[in-house]
Formats: structure tokens, sequence, C-alpha cells
């Protein structure tokens, strides 16, 4: 063993998760060392939709839009097809939103309609693939070891002892950190050596992951889809656009219970079946990759054992089929990262550390359980339930903590987007462009919004001189803001809202009570 390395926060993965993790933490100053097994960023283009409250948070990192032009091949493939033969569906393609009555059809658009308000982002295509790329250049000047891969591990109430290999140099040596982030993925060695139980519901459908080049610009242009699915006597699977143009996945269902495994599909087997499926016998096809997975859902009782938590698929598994796998683990790690700044940086007590399972474990189980619902017995998306769960695929935050690192009271259900404590903070466009939001005021740093000027900016001072914590103060200043502000907050003159460094309401506030409520939220 050659050399021991320490560090505040040893993140172990180096996925979609993971690398959100290291933005987020390099968005608080904390130092860390990324470890992941494999050479490089996913070459798999899985995860191919960002929803609306993850956009936010890029946003917040300024990378919403070099993805949204990372995914622009992509952006214009929506809805969902049925048939035997592509060819043939496209010349009269049947869509999800036909098996809708026109009044059912208007209802959910207005309800998209004033969803969409709520928010200054919107959905973002972008493969799996690409968006690591985008996330890892962008943490270029930052502690990032691929190829090196994690051993074993032991903690203690001091730290957390971390076993590496450097794969290349064929040597292991040793990290000592305060705390580690497990991003390691649905078959987490973390989560089973914690031994935290899981629970699930899955199907437990395999599936053959078939990533393919094809030219089909031409019969595709203007007849863009997200997915077709098929299910027949002879094959069921789904296809999956990647660019619209030349890059396809077809998801193929095979039957390990019946012997089968996935040599039983060469290259020379599946070429003329995805000619088949194409309706093009003469198509030229190369297959680039076949990786066989399978639909599960498995969720952890919990996400924290002493200095040592779990975020994304080691957490909370889920199928594609809601969407919300990548989603999730960056809004867990999200939520992790200033809580563990703030007690790095002695400014809260461990106690704020417990309440990342109390906040998160309920989302991540409720997203792994629908995404279950959505898979149906055949192992293809149940589009007809899917139409019904439109709002909580959306993306928007329309759920709520309760946990001590947020005033409010227990009993009083939620209402969302109005500035209530527990949720996420109100969107107001703060200019005629609509280039600037309320939500920009954030940016990973507890912020005050004010009413008024008042007192505010002798307590917030009170707060950076005796707790160490720094409040960004924002004054109300320009009238028309203000009114559309109160409007919206049921807010009154003298009071202000608390917003977390994760863009959640921690208290509504009155004056001379900051103090206080700013020692509750940081468990002092």
């Amino acid at each position: 063993m050659d050399h021991t390395n320490t560090t505040q926060v040893v993140i172990v993965g180096g996925g979609i998760t993971g690398l959100a993790a290291a933005l987020f933490l390099a968005q608080q100053g904390v130092d860390f060392i990324l470890l992941e097994k494999h050479k490089g960023t996913s070459i798999y283009p899985r995860a191919r939709t960002i929803d609306i409250r993850t956009m936010e948070l890029f946003r917040g990192l300024g990378l919403s839009e070099a993805l949204r032009e990372g995914g622009k091949a992509l952006a214009p493939a929506w809805g969902v097809l049925r048939g035997d033969n592509l060819m043939n569906t496209l010349q009269s393609p049947t869509v999800i939103t036909d098996k809708m009555t026109p009044a059912q059809l208007v209802k959910a658009q207005n309800e998209m309609k004033v969803l969409t308000s709520k928010s200054p982002e919107s959905l973002c295509r972008c493969t799996q693939d690409i968006s690591e790329a985008i996330m890892r250049e962008q943490l270029s000047k930052q502690d990032l070891r691929f190829h090196h891969q994690l051993l074993s591990f032991e903690q203690d109430h001091n730290g957390v002892k971390i076993l590496v290999e450097d794969r290349t140099a064929g040597k292991a040596y040793t990290v000592l950190a305060d705390y580690m982030i497990a991003a390691d993925g649905a078959n987490s060695m973390v989560r089973t050596q914690l031994n935290i139980p899981t629970s699930g519901n899955t199907p437990g459908t395999d599936l053959l992951n078939i990533y393919f080049e094809a030219d089909l610009a031409a019969i595709v242009a203007g007849r863009e889809f997200s997915q077709y699915l098929i299910d027949n006597a002879d094959l069921t699977g789904f296809l999956l656009t990647i660019n619209n143009t030349d890059r396809w996945a077809f998801h193929l269902r095979y039957y390990p219970e019946k012997g089968e495994t996935a040599e039983d599909y060469p290259k020379e087997k599946l070429i003329p079946m995805l000619q088949r499926i194409l309706g093009m016998p003469d198509l030229k096809i190369s297959i680039l990759a076949i990786l066989p997975w399978q639909l599960t859902v498995r969720i952890a009782d919990h996400m924290h054992v002493n200095r040592v938590f779990i975020a994304g698929d080691a957490a909370h598994t889920m199928t594609p089929y809601a969407g919300k796998g990548a989603n999730t683990g960056i809004q867990d790690v999200q939520n992790l990262a200033w809580k563990l700044a703030a007690v790095l940086k002695h400014m809260a007590g461990e106690a704020l550390l417990d309440t990342y399972n109390t906040e998160r474990q309920p989302i991540g189980a409720y997203y792994a359980t629908l995404s279950g619902e959505l898979a149906g017995e055949n192992g293809l998306i149940n589009d007809a339930l899917m139409i019904t769960k439109g709002k909580d695929l959306f993306g928007l935050p329309n759920y709520g903590y309760l946990s001590p690192a947020v005033i409010r009271a227990s009993d009083i259900p939620f209402t969302y987007f109005i500035g209530e404590p527990g949720t996420r903070v109100p969107h107001l466009w703060l200019n005629e462009s609509h280039s600037l939001s309320s939500l920009d005021w954030i940016k990973g740093q507890f912020t005050l919004i004010a009413n008024n000027t008042d007192s505010w900016q002798a307590e917030c001072d009170h707060i950076k001189l005796r707790l160490g914590v720094p409040v960004q103060l924002i004054i109300l200043d320009n009238k028309d803001i203000l009114e559309k502000w109160k409007d919206v907050t049921a807010t009154r003159d003298n009071e202000a809202l608390l917003i977390r460094p994760d863009d959640f309401v921690g208290a509504k506030v009155s004056p001379g009570r900051l103090s206080d409520l700013m020692r509750s939220i940081l468990c002092m």
C-alpha cells in the first residue's frame, strides 16, 4: 500500500448521481475525491429525460443550456407508438393521446399549461452518455479518479477509511474521509456491506438492451416518437429513439426462466430481427452494444448509516418507465450536499444529516413504486396508466419535506408553489424577457427574501457573526415584483421567507426571529 489520501468526502461512483454529487459539493466549497471503477463516463444512452426539477438544479449550476444543446437531436422525440412494423406504423401512427377523449385531452393540456408556469425550466431530452460527459467537463479541475475501484471500507465516529485500487497502475491505497456518499448503482456493494434492508415490487422482466446504428432519418423526420412498443406472438420489446437519425436502442424481452441467455442472441440473429421490426429488410444495421438488464424495483429502508450515505440507484432502483431514476438521484445529492457542507464547516449540528433520510427516502420510495406500477405484465410501459400520472412524471416538485430542518406544523397538508415551508421556493419572473427567475437568487446559499428593509440586514449580520452562516438578503424593493410576490406567497409587509440552499423554504420569518429559526433548521 503506497500512500494515504485525506479528504472531506469520498464519492463512490462516477455515474450521473456521483457526478452530480461532485458538482453540488464543489458548489458548496467541500473537498472531495470521486472514485469510479470504469475508465470513463457511460457509453450507453440510458436515461434520456431530465425532468423540470432537475433542470432547475442544473440551471443553478450553469449547465441547463449546455444540456439542452447536447440533447437537441433527441428533443423532438415525444410520444408512444404501438405496432408490429415501424415503417407501416409511421404511415398511420397511433399515439397514447389517441386513447383520450377530446375533453380529457383539453383538460390534460390545460393542466400542463398551469404546471409549466410554476417553473423557469421545462423538460429536457438528453441521453446519459452526453449529460455525463458535460458534467465531467464542468468538473475538469476537481479530483475525479476514473479506473479507481473501492475495495473495502470501514467507519468509526471519527471518519471513514476506504481501501482503493488504482486499476491502471495495479496498486492499492487508502483514503481517509469525514464522510462517504455511495452512488454505486443498483447492485451497490456499499448498501450490501451496510446491511441496509430493501423492499420492492418488481415484475422481474428480463430484457436485452440492443444499442444499434441504422439510418432512419428519412422515414422518421416529421414523425418523431419516443417509444415504439411491440407485443405479439413472435416477440415483445420496445424501440427507443436516441438521436432521431441513426442511433436507436431496442429492448428485447427474453426468458432466462426458460433457459435463455444473452448468448442465444448473437448479432447474426438480432440484425434480421431488427430489420423485420423496422420494416426494412435490406437496411444496413450495425450493433454497437448488447447489455442484459432486468426491470427492478428495490427501495432501501434508509439512506444513511453513521458517516456513509447512499443515493440514486443504490437507494431506490427503479424501472425506466417513470423517467425518475437519474432525476431522483441528482435531487438526492443536492439535498445532501449543503447539509454535509454545513456540518463540515461547523455551522450545523450532526443531526442535520439525519434529515437527508427523513426528506429523501419517501420521495425515492414513491417514484420507485410508481415506476413499478407503470411496468405492465409483459414488461412494456403501461401507457394507459401513464396518461393518468402525467403531473407526477412532469417533474415539478409537487412534494414537501417534513423534518427538523423545516419549520412548519406537521398536521397541515402541503400546498405547493406558494412559499409554504417545506416546499420549493415559488417561481416568479423578475424581468420582461423572462430570463431571470426568483429561483436564480438561491444558487446553493441560504437566502432571506424580505418584503421590506426594516432590520433584516442586521439580523443576517448577527447570524454570520454568531453562527458563521452567511445569509444572502434579497429585499423586494421593486413595487410590481413585491406585490406579485406577496400575492403568491400570502406574506405580510413585515415578513420574509428563509430559503435553504436546496431552494426549499425553511421558514416564514417575522422580525427578531431569524436567529432562533436558523438554529432550529441547522439542528443546533
